[in-house]
């Protein structure tokens, strides 16, 4: 999972690349990163558990626009930090 996370981010930056790259190109950014995205994953499970709490009103309107912009932000610094990528 953590080896293909930063697909979506690949992909909505270069539409017309092949799936097949993009994954590739993935899988080169994540190496020796997955960790790092695990552990941020984790750091996450409070937020959710109070979303929780919350019938999913805290989820829909502050946890998951959140997360998806932290790993946003995670896309970007892995991009601009691996230079042997070529976008």
């Amino acid at each position: 999972h953590y080896e293909y996370l930063m697909v979506p981010y690949i992909i909505a930056e270069n539409p017309a690349m092949d799936y097949k790259e993009a994954f590739q190109i993935s899988k080169q950014m994540m190496d020796g990163n997955k960790w790092d995205a695990f552990v941020l994953d984790l750091s996450f499970i409070g937020w959710t558990l109070l979303g929780v709490c919350t019938f999913g009103i805290l989820l829909v309107f502050y946890v998951e626009p959140y997360i998806y912009l932290t790993r946003a932000e995670l896309y970007h610094a892995l991009k601009n930090n691996n230079k042997s990528v070529e976008f």
